[in-house]
């Protein structure tokens, strides 16, 4: 039997026993996900369910932690070593152990295949001698495995392992877990920890000789990673991406793209697979990517969500350049495949030169329909299309209103001669949203320019609520507080001189610049701010409270400070109460909490409740 191979992993978590089903589709798969998605549950839940496709081979399981036991030589696990770990001592288990080494989970049992297995060694050793100018030797010491290295570029007795990088440590046991051909399958959760990013690409190529069913002979090996490195992705084609799995909840289905998807014969999507960057291998991690225009959004964006204190990656989300506009639809409709929400920030051209890119975003959406049918039209696409063609139609017919404030726009400065009609549209989509309603008003009786601005701004609100934000302005450079807004050749420097220049300007300073970009991004975060007071607040209130009724009962002679003791124990001693004239005061005794508002006073009849949320800025 070969590929596909149709699994289910039985899942044996803290909220139940549940199944999941899982294609294989080749020799190596890949679990995708954030911390916390339920990887290490399906890949344990996994073992049982390749023992039938084994013909007799193992299913081996290597868990993130297999260092673990190995710490205990490496490191002051303690505290009490002072400070010098017993590098000398680290051993591997008896010759007793070899019986259960495919059964262990840790490297121990990967170091007892060397011991083993000396065709495996000899594989192991001819690659630390070329690659990286170390040996690596098998020694018992009173029944104890000890695995020693020796370096070849220098002269030098060997040392004890424990004394020996962690990443390569790592790669050794991995290596020998792949070249171990007692083993069919073999299960790796995180391969990637302590390994720099060239070992990782050099494990990658060494899982991708390996990978294959079992039944093939010659060592091949089912392969299952879980990852959070783009290291260990490799896509050239399309197909490559049906052997990756993308785990979002333990309690949800995870994703994979069926083998038949039309999206992967899509001509845009196998230029964008083949031309795939570092950012759009992140973006697979991701839950929410943020498709953006080009290098000089991906710059500005960045530097907002810093300046904003929006955390777009910790989110979930990533910002994703797309380099024209017309791959947009394709890579949003690919991304929706893999289980993903892409957020999009387009151009104001995104939308003036056609409605292709804002269909992507309302087809086959229930909720857009449902607004679009409050507002009188029979489908969200159908509102899309009725509003964009009596936009041309006004330009194109009544240019000579709106000329006289259009013809300075960016759009229209840099124009291509044979452009004219689409640099129009641009330039008079952006003018609605440059001049106030008065002035659109003013620009003809029949107030056509204000009306077709409120029916695009119902369209473009609408778009924002299925994920797709327009720069109502034009490109990003219109929206410069001291950049070049004109800028057509440099985008890049101009963009790095404009957050240079965003340091002095306050947050609601480019807040309000910047609104249709920061909206974009508030969204794609999709997550509350921090704020450590509210955090704090509740807190707070357990010890204030008691001692704020003590003291308006006039009972001042109490130790406040071991009242708030008896009730929060140590988490008392963030706080200092004290008695000052007629005022309940309560200081705050950290340094590193971002809490302003300290010290509360509080008098005898005012509302504790009140008083800490206005301290506090908080609205709980």
């Amino acid at each position: 039997m070969n590929f596909p191979l149709e699994l289910t992993a039985q899942i044996n978590s803290h909220n139940g026993n549940f199944t999941r089903m899982f294609t294989l589709n080749r020799g190596l798969t890949v679990l995708l996900g954030p911390n916390g998605s339920g990887k290490t549950h399906i890949l344990r839940g996994l073992k049982n369910s390749l023992n039938q496709h084994m013909n007799g081979k193992h299913v081996r399981f290597l868990s993130a932690g297999r260092m673990g036991m190995l710490e205990q030589f490496r490191s002051d696990f303690d505290g009490h070593r002072g400070g010098s770990p017993m590098y000398d001592e680290a051993t591997y288990g008896s010759k007793g152990d070899a019986a259960r080494r495919h059964r262990m989970e840790t490297l121990n049992g990967d170091f007892q295949t060397l011991a083993e297995r000396a065709d495996i060694l000899i594989k192991i050793q001819e690659r630390l001698r070329k690659l990286f100018k170390r040996d690596v030797l098998i020694d018992w010491d009173g029944g104890n495995l000890k695995i020693s290295f020796s370096r070849l570029d220098i002269e030098a007795k060997p040392y004890s392992s424990g004394r020996e990088a962690s990443g390569l440590m790592q790669l050794v046991g991995i290596l020998a877990a792949l070249y171990d051909d007692d083993v069919g399958a073999l299960l790796l959760d995180e391969p990637e920890v302590s390994l720099h990013p060239q070992l990782q690409a050099f494990l990658l190529n060494e899982i991708l000789r390996v990978s294959g069913h079992p039944a093939a002979g010659a060592n091949k090996k089912i392969v299952i990673i879980a990852t959070h490195s783009t290291e260990m992705l490799q896509i050239q084609r399309p197909e490559d991406l049906l052997s990756l799995v993308f785990c979002y909840d333990l309690m949800t289905d995870p994703v994979q793209i069926p083998a038949d998807a039309g999206e992967l014969k899509n001509k845009k999507v196998q230029s964008l697979i083949a031309r795939l960057g570092q950012e759009h291998k992140l973006s697979l991690f991701s839950k929410r990517p943020l498709l953006v225009e080009g290098p000089s959004d991906v710059i500005i964006c960045s530097a907002l969500a810093s300046k904003l204190d929006m955390h777009l990656e910790a989110a979930g989300s990533q910002l994703l350049p797309v380099i024209g506009k017309g791959q947009m639809p394709a890579v949003a409709k690919l991304l929706r495949l893999l289980g993903k929400t892409p957020v999009a920030l387009a151009d104001a051209d995104g939308f003036a030169d056609g409605v292709d890119l804002a269909s992507s975003y309302l087809i086959d959406n229930p909720d857009a329909d449902k607004h679009a049918s409050s507002l009188g039209f029979p489908s969200a696409q159908q509102m899309s299309g009725a509003i964009f063609a009596d936009f041309c139609k006004l330009v194109d017919s009544r240019w000579g209103e709106v000329s006289a404030s259009a013809e300075v726009h960016p759009y229209w400065v840099n124009r291509n001669a044979d452009e004219e009609t689409q640099a129009k549209r641009r330039a008079a989509f952006c003018t609605l949203f440059t001049c106030t309603d008065n002035e659109l008003t003013q620009l003809a009786t029949d107030s056509a320019w204000a009306s077709i601005k409120h029916r695009l701004v119902a369209l473009l609100d609408l778009l924002e609520q299925c994920g797709l934000f327009v720069l109502r302005r034009g490109s990003i450079e219109s929206y410069y507080l001291n950049s070049d807004r004109f800028t057509s050749i440099g985008k890049p420097s101009a963009a790095v001189s404009e957050i240079d220049a965003l340091t002095p300007f306050t947050a609601d300073d480019v807040s309000s610049a910047y609104f249709d970009v920061v909206r974009c991004i508030r969204y794609a975060s999709n997550a509350e701010a921090i704020c450590e007071a509210d955090a704090l607040r509740d807190l707070l209130l357990s010890v204030v409270a008691p001692a704020h009724a003590r003291f308006k009962s006039g009972d001042s002679s109490p130790n406040f400070n071991l009242l708030a003791r008896s009730i929060l124990g140590e988490r008392s001693k963030l706080f200092s109460l004290a008695i000052k004239g007629e005022k309940l005061v309560v200081s705050i005794e950290s340094k590193i909490l971002s809490v302003q508002g300290f010290p509360v006073e509080i008098g005898k009849d005012d509302d504790v409740l009140k008083c800490i949320n206005s301290a506090l800025a908080t609205n709980a």
